[in-house]
């Protein structure tokens, strides 16, 4: 969001105590009656099939829906290796042997739940249609799917893509593939679930990108488990949400045995169209690859197999020379890519798991960065090492996902530059299986950062976009922040690629360059980093789950808009009342410029502590630059943040000449993006019309803001949601609240060393307070002894704001509460500020 000049100018206007406006009831609240809807526990997801609340709208449902018909569900069984596939002992979930299996039973299981009635599964007789059915299948399975839907209709969908559609007074869900039927399935469910209109009926969607696939991180920024932490599991599991190597009490639920939070995961996942995961993390352990591992795979693969989802695995360059696969190992002088040995070797193992896994993806790799092993180990570069590993698995139809993720200081000073600088030169060599996957921005996974130059330089090359689901800079399990917003920007953002003669392509944006239509490339991918883990809720944060929510849509369509998917997920995971929907839709859509602006504002960009990047650690300087955050700051006292322009370190010129000319010129660079292009001075004036360190200031006041104002928003639906899942939102909010304003204090004072200057007291969410005929903007104000203590007036620093008592002194010395609304860019933003009365010439008793 870029600077406006609604912040600029803050006015004043008093406010006398009796007229001030009232803060709306349908976003403050402060009544915390028991909730009227039964508790939750979130394991569901947006999985929860409530029944229709309106009369009027569920007897139109009802009329509409009278019967589920799935011809052929059991005829077209997916494989299965795995001889005694079974559920843990009490399981709720049910294992399924076809796709057509597991998209009649989410019908039975979704529509009889949203009608409060069980809907009947029949047969069509000689092909006839029961009034009222809703039937699924593709021409193949079902004769009715083929009198009903023309060829040429389903034709342009593709595998992936589904068609709903009112026929002779029954729905039909049809698809080209079994697969498509269930994804199908899933879309009008969700039609009933957001209380849309089923009839009539005419939609279609097919996917933009191929692959859409998650990176399970299962022993690092995990932040989903189901400990007190949230980072680790109980009774012998590590978190995850896969068990492989649980011990003690959980021993006995290791896979092969399936859990019922694999089949949710599962079903979420292809709800919103994710085909598939890399089930370990990139720091890869080479135990995926060993016997034992890929017996435990191959069951896991069986069960998420009806539902689309495909595997993959993560692993290690050097994993030949791991002593668990002797007597078949390498020396290190054997991971040469151009032997034979090594190429072989890993031929071997990818037979092995296709021998177990048919559908296997292939590999994840990420080599040369931060201590794992890669080709440039023994002089080769990134090509020579994903070709290598690629010509191993093309035989065999899978693909290699190598990460770009590399930042070798010997290459250049200027971290951001170094993965350009080392792939860059490599464009159109890699192989045909081969895909680079790049974080969406050049640093690593910040709130907000500039598209990554290397989406639209590497121009002969299939790219995946790699965006981060799981929080790890953007709060956690403890921040609320929908990230939806983030990807939407990253996945719209214009890279202003030209053609060889310089001339600007028509379809130049990153999700263009993903899609491949850009350069007419033949693949394409989107990944996403996953917060599953093995907590009651798989996502730690019940609004969390938005953000896996979001990533499926908008992989399936990048084109969506995040808000729209963020009341669909409201909709669907909290209910329909519209105080209700407006509230929560609204603390969502603002979440992720809060964080922002209370954590990394204007740019500034890593000022995360290191031990676990959660808090704030301005001043932290670590024995390598590039972790520290002095790094990125380079806090002097001419001012903050990193020169990257042409007089600086460079890195604007590895972006094509519009994006470079704008991000170089500290006049036209977009001030979200200020700091990480140029070192600005305190000084200097900002199109709000406040210096640079007044602006600072008062961005990091307004994120601290919002949070307020959600955990107020919050509040006020307290009888509107079921009493569990409120609470422990409720819980995160405050703790989110402390430990925004924290990032704030500490931000704030330790730029404020550097600027040398003093606090701004007229920030946005600043207030005079008057008592006794003495006005004070600091919070403490000396009142006559015998006066009366009550606040009389109050005038907030803008104009626009209002202000309210909600606790008046009672005497003096004593204190009171002033609450302070105003609007920000990004939101509403909300103050309590703490009134002091001290006595004449005396100290507070």
């Amino acid at each position: 969001m870029s600077s406006t000049d609604e912040n600029a100018g803050f006015g004043r206007r008093s406010f006398l105590i009796g007229s001030a406006a009232a803060l709306s009831t349908s976003v403050l609240g402060t009544g915390f009656a028991q909730a009227a809807t039964p508790d939750e526990d979130g394991s569901s997801l947006w999985l929860r099939y409530p029944v229709v609340d309106d009369p009027g709208l569920l007897a139109r449902y009802r009329a509409a829906v009278t019967a589920i018909v799935v011809e052929n569900a059991g005829r077209t069984k997916v494989h299965r290796h795995t001889a005694h596939l079974a559920m843990a002992p009490g399981s709720s979930e049910h294992l399924v042997e076809t796709t057509l299996q597991a998209a009649r039973d989410e019908l039975v299981r979704g529509l009889g739940g949203l009608l409060g009635r069980p809907v009947p599964v029949r047969d069509a007789p000689g092909g006839r249609i029961p009034a009222g059915a809703v039937v699924a299948g593709t021409p193949a399975s079902s004769p009715v799917i083929r009198r009903s839907v023309p060829a040429q209709d389903l034709a342009p969908l593709g595998d992936d893509g589904y068609l709903l559609r009112s026929v002779r007074g029954a729905t039909v869900i049809a698809g080209n593939t079994d697969l498509a039927v269930l994804y199908g399935t899933f879309a009008f469910l969700r039609r009933l679930q957001t209380r849309q209109a089923i009839t009539p009926l005419d939609v279609s969607s097919a996917p933009r990108i191929r692959r859409r696939y998650l990176n399970y991180w299962e022993t690092e920024r995990l932040y989903a488990g189901n400990n007190a932490t949230g980072t680790g599991g109980l009774n012998g599991e590590n978190g995850a949400i896969f068990d492989f190597t649980a011990t003690g009490a959980s021993a006995a639920l290791n896979l092969p045995v399936i859990l019922d939070r694999y089949l949710v995961a599962a079903r979420a996942m292809a709800s919103v169209g994710i085909n598939g995961i890399t089930i370990n993390n990139v720091n890869a352990n080479s135990f995926y690859l060993t016997a034992a591992a890929i017996k435990q795979e191959a069951a896991l693969a069986d069960a998420l197999r009806p539902y689309g989802i495909r595997l993959a695995v993560s692993v290690n360059y050097a994993a030949p020379t791991d002593a668990r696969f002797a007597p078949d190992t390498l020396t290190r002088e054997q991971l040469d890519p151009y032997s034979a040995q090594f190429r072989d070797w890993w031929a071997r193992r990818a037979r092995q798991l296709q021998a177990a896994i048919p559908d296997f993806i292939g590999f994840t790799v990420k080599a040369n960065s931060e201590g794992q092993p890669g080709p440039q180990d023994l002089g080769y570069d990134h090509r020579d090492g994903a070709n290598a590993l690629a010509a191993a698995v093309a035989p065999l139809g899978m693909r290699i996902f190598w990460r770009t993720f590399v930042y070798n200081a010997e290459v250049d000073r200027d971290r951001l530059k170094r993965p350009y600088l080392e792939f860059g030169p490599l464009d159109g060599k890699f192989a045909e299986n081969v895909f680079i996957q790049t974080k969406n921005g050049p640093l690593d996974y910040q709130a907000r950062e500039p598209v990554h130059p290397l989406f639209a330089r590497m121009e002969h090359t299939d790219q995946a976009i790699e965006l981060q689901i799981t929080q790890e800079y953007t709060g956690q399990n403890t921040m609320l922040c929908y990230l939806g917003p983030l990807w939407e920007e990253v996945l719209k953002a214009d890279t202003y690629a030209t053609d060889e003669h310089g001339r600007l392509l028509p379809r130049r944006r990153v999700g263009d360059i993903v899609e491949g239509t850009t350069r007419d490339r033949p693949d394409s991918a989107i990944i996403g980093v996953a917060n599953l883990g093995n907590a009651t809720n798989l996502t730690g944060h019940h609004f969390a789950q938005a953000n896996f929510f979001a990533f499926g849509r908008l992989a399936w369509d990048w084109t969506a808009e995040s808000g729209r998917i963020a009341e669909d997920w409201v909709r669907m995971t909290w209910g329909h009342h519209p105080d209700v929907v407006r509230t929560i839709v609204a603390m969502m859509a603002g979440s992720r410029e809060a964080v922002v602006n209370y954590q990394t504002p204007l740019g500034v960009a890593h000022q995360f502590r290191s031990s676990d990047h959660y808090g704030p650690a301005p001043g932290e300087r670590l024995s390598r630059d590039d972790w520290s955050p002095v790094y990125y700051n380079q806090a002097d006292t001419a001012g903050l943040g990193y020169d990257r322009s042409p007089t600086g370190s460079g890195f604007t010129a590895q972006y094509f000449p519009v994006l470079a000319a704008r991000y170089g010129d500290i006049d036209r660079v977009p001030e979200e993006l200020l700091m990480w292009f140029h070192h600005v001075p305190w000084d200097r004036r900002l199109r709000s019309g406040r210096i640079f360190w007044d602006e600072l200031v008062s961005r990091y006041d307004l994120g601290v803001g919002y949070v307020t104002w959600m955990r107020h928003a919050w509040d006020s639906l307290a009888t509107r949601l079921d009493a569990r899942r409120f609470a422990e939102v409720k819980a995160k909010l405050a703790a989110h609240e402390t430990d925004a304003a924290g990032w704030r204090d500490t931000c704030v004072g330790y730029w404020k060393q550097f600027s040398g200057r003093e606090v701004p007291a007229d920030g946005p969410l600043s207030v005079a307070v008057e008592v006794a005929g003495v006005s004070s903007a600091t919070g403490r104000i000396p009142v006559p002894t015998g006066a009366s203590p009550r606040i009389t007036k109050v005038v907030p620093a803008d104009s626009a704001a209002r202000a309210e008592v909600l606790a008046q002194p009672r005497s003096v010395p004593g204190k009171g509460i002033v609450r302070v609304t105003a609007a920000s860019p990004f939101g509403p933003v909300v103050k309590d500020h703490v009134v002091e009365l001290v006595p004449t010439g005396g100290e507070p008793g």
